[in-house]
């Protein structure tokens, strides 16, 4: 090793470490990065300065940037010096003080097993992993286990071959009798083992079970000393073996129930530890709703989740808190079990709570029959009035926090209920009203979301409320918070939407704001009001018509493509809302301006969502604190959820533009069609869900400009369809039938079935014809519960006997969507389908 390389190595090492600002942080990683770290002689030098300098921080650092390094240089280096390293780093790491540097030494060895292992090197290693784990010195067995833990992301299919001898070693670990840390780590490493265990090993899946309890022991234990890292990394392993395959804690699993229950209700505990312990119970209601079904339990969960959902919660929204956890649970199962195991539960806890003394119960009440109507849509509508009737008293409340809360419930009833909700506007209005000018201003925002729900389904009423409800809105639009703003101008677009004609006295006044807010610049509030101004356009023009808007049009278009250029997610969406519905309004005519959307519409679709999130230095300049979990740098959930509803909303406007425009947007249909069809894969189910509606738009447009004489049923296909009919379905039928298999969405599933019914009505057999096998076998696994998206509950749904009329709703969707697809197919086929209706028909009765 060249001693002044690794000199001059040191003292920059020693200048990062305790660098204070970021000019020195760039120039010396940029030095590091463009004289030492593109030599394989960095290697050893890091090695001997993590290993013998006297600086924890400095050793530490040098691990981080070693680790980084082998991948890259470990092959070059002799097999002299591979030895003497290896020799090195395991005597260092036993007699390293500091945990921080003595976890990056740990990676570093899992790094090198990662190249040495499978070219039958460093055999010595388990072996000296397993006598650390079993030394009398509690350090040295923190060490053993850790080095262990680290090695299964590296060489996982190296350690699966020790599972036995793991199990035994894991089973004295975990109930280290000086350790938490051992213990904790220990947990954390049956984690990584249980991926190894297939649900048919029952000897695997037994031994594991026994241990369920000493790792929930050491749960105890962290919460008991407020250790809440080490909780989380123990909730983070329970949470995990939820999803897996194997039955790992089904033994076991009332008990954690129970346990959980009572963490997340106890208010002695902080916070945070209660609200890992809620978490496992949403993971749970998500994953395993046939296990507990199976044991009774969820009658008994609800009852207990709901004292939590009237307890106080911080004033910021995005915060979580025990309450909105408890509501996030209640929500899960409404939406994953049938209604009647849910609401008749919740909504006597409700009319108890409503006629509690104590505001924050009638808090809890709104909110809760709020979080479970998505589930529930079918179940309560009939019992719409007295749940409107509920929410009324709410609102009436003298309690601003029941007030609000009242608004939240009646803006999520509106929305699945919302013909429902608007048969009663004669009570609602006048409160929404009063709310209007209530002095509290979350009130008025939550009184204006709720108004907004209701407004485009009140028809012909809205005609009385308009004069009073443009003046309320108006004056809020002008002189309200700044936040409150937009909320106010998005209620004109609904009710502008609602009125149509009826809006005409109001379209002078209303589009002169508008566009003066779609010409805003400045902080992220004011882009938000422009962004819903940009929105609220497309609202008011398809309700004043063509004609009337035809004068705003190209100012309009202008001020939204100016804010295409704004780099903001928000923007870009407001803009292809806007795009979609202006299409709609102008059609063929709007196809002038496509040649200035699809651009932007492409970057959309191909825009990398992982690019908002690398790191602008690869300077080695990680937080001290916290760089011994640096080994998720390369990790795929490292995403930007705002470019992904971009994405959605982007989608969707491709199918509008082309549906609408036809003939101006062909330049454009090929490269926007694969780039939708790349969306099929993606880890969004809104965004795939968006890709599969417009794929199927692109296919009956098509057909559309075609203009063929009509479809006739049976097989072979008696009237042809053009070429680009033909392309379009051949890009997409096989794309939307692979993607289908590894759905694990029902929604997305429940669109595939409904595009499938809705296309083949339009076209005819032409569609489906070459993939009629895959597509009916599809059609028959969903019937049989056998589909990727039914199956979330494994190891359960065998021994779960469901009754047909129970079922989710979301279920139901499902099936009803299924059915109408088969029908429709039986419909084109003709006479052609009888050979596969036999397969269909006791499915299909059995939901009669």
């Amino acid at each position: 090793m060249d001693n002044q390389f690794a000199s001059s190595l040191q003292d920059l090492l020693q200048q990062l470490a305790f660098a204070s600002d970021t000019e020195t942080i760039k120039a010396v990683t940029a030095t590091l990065n463009q004289q030492y770290y593109c030599n394989a002689a960095c290697v050893p030098a890091l090695l001997a300065i993590s290993t013998e300098n006297q600086q924890w921080q400095i050793r530490q650092l040098a691990a981080v940037e070693l680790r980084k390094r082998i991948s890259t240089f470990w092959e070059e280096i002799d097999d002299v010096t591979q030895q003497q390293m290896r020799a090195a780093i395991l005597k260092a790491i036993v007699d390293e003080t500091n945990d921080l540097t003595r976890h990056g030494l740990a990676r570093v060895i899992s790094t090198i097993a990662k190249s040495d292992i499978p070219n039958k090197k460093w055999e010595d290693l388990i072996q000296f992993l397993y006598s650390c784990c079993q030394s009398a010195t509690a350090t040295h067995r923190e060490i053993g286990v850790y080095v262990l833990d680290s090695l299964f992301e590296t060489i996982a299919d190296t350690m699966g071959a020790h599972l036995q001898h793991l199990f035994e070693l894991f089973a004295v670990l975990i109930t280290d009798p000086e350790s938490l840390t051992v213990q904790v780590t220990t947990l954390e490493a049956l984690g990584k083992v249980a991926e190894f265990i297939e649900p048919e090993d029952r000897v695997g899946v037994a031994t594991f079970q026994g241990l369920v309890p000493a790792m929930v022991q050491v749960l105890e234990k962290c919460l008991a000393t407020d250790n809440e890292d080490s909780a989380s990394r123990c909730f983070d392993v329970l949470n995990s073996l939820l999803i897996l395959e194997a039955p790992l804690l089904n033994r076991h699993f009332g008990e954690l129930i129970e346990f959980s229950i009572n963490v997340g209700s106890n208010e002695e505990l902080d916070d945070n530890l209660r609200i890992m312990a809620l978490n496992f119970l949403v993971w749970t209601a998500t994953y395993k709703r046939g296990r507990l079904q199976k044991l009774k339990i969820v009658k008994p969960l609800i009852e207990k989740m709901m004292p939590i959902t009237a307890q106080e919660d911080p004033e910021d929204v995005d915060d979580d808190s025990p309450s909105r956890v408890a509501l996030r649970v209640l929500n899960v199962l409404s939406t994953s079990l049938p209604p009647q195991h849910v609401f008749p539960t919740v909504i006597a806890h409700v009319l108890q709570y409503m006629q509690s003394a104590e505001p924050m119960f009638r808090k809890g009440a709104m909110l809760s029959l709020a979080i479970i109507i998505e589930g529930c849509v079918d179940y309560t509508r009939e019992q719409a009035g007295d749940i409107v009737t509920l929410i009324c008293a709410g609102m009436s409340d003298p309690d601003t926090r029941v007030r609000r809360a009242s608004c939240m419930a009646l803006g999520c009833i509106a929305d699945e209920l919302d013909d429902e909700v608007a048969n009663h506007h004669e009570k609602l209005m006048p409160l929404i009203f009063n709310l209007m000018s209530d002095s509290n201003e979350a009130t008025v925002k939550y009184a204006l979301n709720a108004l907004d729900c209701i407004l485009e389904s009140l028809g012909d009423n809205i005609a009385r409320y308009l004069p009073q409800l443009m003046e309320r809105l108006v004056v809020l639009l002008d002189t309200g918070a700044m936040d409150v703003k937009p909320i106010a101008l998005s209620a004109i677009g609904s009710a502008a939407h609602s009125s149509g004609e009826g809006f005409a006295p109001y379209f002078g006044e209303v589009i002169a704001r508008i566009k003066r807010a779609m010409a805003l610049t400045g902080d992220d509030d004011t882009l938000a009001l422009r962004g819903v101004a940009t929105d609220t356009a497309g609202a008011i023009a398809e309700a004043a018509g063509r004609e009337a808007f035809r004068p705003h049009l190209e100012e309009t278009m202008r001020l939204a493509l100016e804010g295409m250029d704004i780099p903001s997610s928000g923007m870009r969406e407001s803009g292809y809302c806007y795009f979609g519905v202006m299409s709609r309004v102008f059609e063929a005519e709007f196809s002038q301006y496509i040649g200035y959307i699809a651009p932007h519409l492409l970057d959309t679709l191909r825009m990398d969502e992982t690019s908002a999130f690398e790191q602008e230095l690869d300077d080695g300049s990680e937080d001290m604190e916290n760089a011994d979990d640096d080994d998720d740098e390369d990790s795929p959930f490292k995403v930007n959820t705002a470019v992904a509803d971009e994405k959605e909303v982007a989608a969707d406007a491709a199918g509008e533009l082309f549906a609408s425009t036809g003939a101006g947007f062909l330049p454009y249909v090929e490269d926007v069609a694969k780039e939708l069809v790349n969306l099929l894969d993606h880890y969004s189910e809104t965004v795939r869900k968006s890709a599969v509606v417009s794929l199927f738009t692109f296919i009956r447009t098509f057909n559309k400009i075609a203009a063929p004489e009509p479809w006739k049923a049976g097989v072979p296909v008696r009237v042809p369809i053009n070429d680009n009919t033909a392309a379009m379905i051949k890009l997409v039928l096989p794309a939307v039938v692979a993607m289908w298999g590894d759905e694990d969405d029902k929604m997305v599933v429940t669109q595939i079935c409904v595009e499938l019914r809705s296309i083949m009505k339009d076209v005819g057999p032409a569609v489906t014809v070459d993939y009629a096998k895959d597509i009916s076998d599809h059609l028959l696994e969903i019937f049989e519960k056998k589909a990727l998206c039914q199956t979330a509950d494994y190891d359960d749904e065998d021994d779960l006997e469901q009754d047909e009329d129970e079922l989710a709703e979301l279920d139901s969707l499902l099936i009803g969507a299924t059915a109408d697809c088969v029908a429709e197919f039986a419909e084109v086929f003709g006479d052609a389908f009888e050979t596969i209706l036999d397969a269909f028909l006791p499915h299909i009765t059995g939901y009669m």
